[in-house]
């Protein structure tokens, strides 16, 4: 991973992590949010993106 790499990544994660909180307090909804990240992906062309799950784990069934 390149340093410019490494930067994209990081810019996107802090950039989306706020409205990660916004949807679980629903302060937005989930189709908003992926408005949002599709915009963020596009700037910072993320490459671990895809690894991550964007959904949140329910455990509340287990």
């Amino acid at each position: 991973m390149t340093n410019e790499q490494l930067k994209s990544e990081i810019f996107y994660q802090a950039s989306i992590s706020p409205f990660r909180t916004m949807v679980e307090n629903a302060v937005i909804t989930r189709e908003d949010y992926a408005v949002i990240d599709t915009i963020l992906r596009e700037k910072y062309s993320p490459i671990f993106v895809g690894f991550i799950s964007q959904n949140p784990l329910d455990n509340t069934g287990v």
